[in-house]
């Protein structure tokens, strides 16, 4: 059983540096020696060794910088705050907010959506009832911000049925809406690996040789459940109509659909590069989280640039069903080799919040759930700078900084944020793994 009193007793996953060097590295490269060889699922192959060579400096200086982080700069363990479950309300019903605007058009339309479900609409006519308000719709990312505060603010298991539970689930099905309905496999695992790694560390505490195995798999042992969500997901919405007459059976067109999700995607990036140029790119990609900022964003873009040269690039050399960009490539666009200097950011960015996570910083154990979706993602999507990220990544800030209180030191009185006395263990920063405060317990 895993001590979670003692700091530094993390599954080798959790490091950042550790999963770049054993996990995503190793992906690429694979999908790099795919690209290299004899490929045919692809009809324009722009990637050649010097990409392999560019993005594999990027993910080892990225690798180097979440490492020396911790190495270089120890933080020592930061005062414990606790926040109350309200909060948790507050994040619901944003969230339930930016779904129905996102769902707005879909329920005024329900045939369209029938239509879809009988396999006579396609999903772009779908996507075309998809509601878009700045600052609104994007409150969806709320939910990314609950799943993990959920379990800072309950580390050990509620008994029975609670609204917060009930809010989770609800929570999990519209993301699940979302992720069939508009084809946003990546809304999904924002939610679900977040959850993950919550579970990991606070509920699974115990068990057989099989649960510590698949634990310290991690990653790996996801692969088979992800081939299988990825069957449910295409099945009415592209098998039944159109591959079934192409693949002799689902799991070939499940495996190699997903492998093309990421070798298509690295191909993208450097095709960008190929046709735009390094370094010719306006940074649209690094100030996403700026321009999409509710109300005042669209101020900052004659700064960051209204280019859009990666749209140009799918549009005209592309292929629109495979589009994304990879999160290595667009760097090297917009920066040229001072991408590395980026990459060395990120590094460090996701080294600090794996030092959080590690001492039970609550705010860095929230954030670092979310960052890690952005590294594991880092072949498919740039996402670590997106408004996607922003949302979450802010709101938890502002509950930590604002609506947080720190917990009193051992040797004075213990009060919680109602006033009575705290019958916990002597607080460590590590998110009162022991008994937690009476109105903590569980919700009203």
């Amino acid at each position: 059983m895993r001590d979670f009193h003692t700091p530094g007793h993390n599954y080798w996953w959790e490091d950042p540096a550790k999963l770049l060097l054993w996990f995503i590295i190793p992906l690429y490269a694979l999908v790099c020696i795919e690209l290299l060889g004899d490929q045919k699922s692809i009809d324009r192959i722009y990637f050649n060794s010097q990409y392999a060579i560019a993005g594999a400096l990027f993910l080892f200086v990225m690798a180097a910088a979440a490492g020396g982080e911790r190495v270089l700069a120890p933080r020592p363990p930061e005062p414990a705050v606790t926040v109350s479950p309200l909060v948790l309300d507050a994040l619901f019903w944003l969230a339930c907010l930016g779904y129905l605007v996102m769902m707005g058009g879909v329920i005024a339309r329900p045939a369209v959506l029938m239509s879809f479900l009988n396999g006579t609409a396609s999903t772009y006519d779908v996507l075309e009832l998809k509601g878009r308000v700045a600052g609104i719709s994007t409150l969806t990312q709320a939910s990314v911000a609950y799943v993990p505060l959920y379990f800072v603010i309950f580390p050990a298991a509620v008994r029975g049925i609670t609204r917060y539970k009930a809010y989770l689930l609800v929570l999990f099905v519209l993301t699940l809406l979302r992720s069939f309905i508009f084809a946003e496999r990546l809304a999904l695992v924002e939610v679900v690996l977040p959850w993950a790694l919550m579970v990991a560390r606070f509920r699974l505490q115990g068990g057989g040789e099989l649960r510590r195995l698949l634990l310290t798999l991690g990653p790996f042992a996801a692969i088979p459940p992800l081939i299988g969500f990825f069957i449910a997901n295409e099945y009415n919405r592209s098998w039944e109509t159109y591959y079934v007459n192409i693949y002799d059976n689902i799991f070939d067109f499940a495996i190699e659909r997903l492998g093309l999700y990421y070798s298509t995607a690295i191909n993208n990036g450097a095709g960008l590069l190929t046709i735009m140029g390094w370094g010719t790119g306006d940074p649209t990609f690094t100030f996403d989280w700026l321009v999409k900022f509710p109300v005042i964003g669209e101020s900052f873009r004659p700064f960051v640039g209204r280019g859009d040269g990666y749209g140009t690039f799918l549009n005209t050399f592309g292929d629109p069903e495979f589009n994304n960009p990879s999160g290595l490539f667009v760097h090297f666009y917009e920066w040229g080799w001072f991408a590395l200097l980026e990459a060395g950011l990120m590094g460090w960015l996701l080294g600090r919040s794996f030092a959080g996570w590690r001492t039970g910083n609550g705010f860095w154990c929230c954030a670092h759930a979310v960052l890690l979706v952005s590294l594991m993602e880092i072949l498919r999507v740039p996402n670590l700078f997106s408004g996607r990220n922003f949302v979450p990544l802010a709101l938890l800030w502002l509950v930590f900084r604002c609506l947080g209180r720190r917990v009193a030191p051992p040797h004075a009185p213990n009060l919680s944020l109602y006033g009575r006395q705290n019958d916990a263990h002597p607080v460590d920063s590590r998110l009162n793994y022991g008994r937690r405060n009476p109105p903590l317990a569980g919700p009203r």
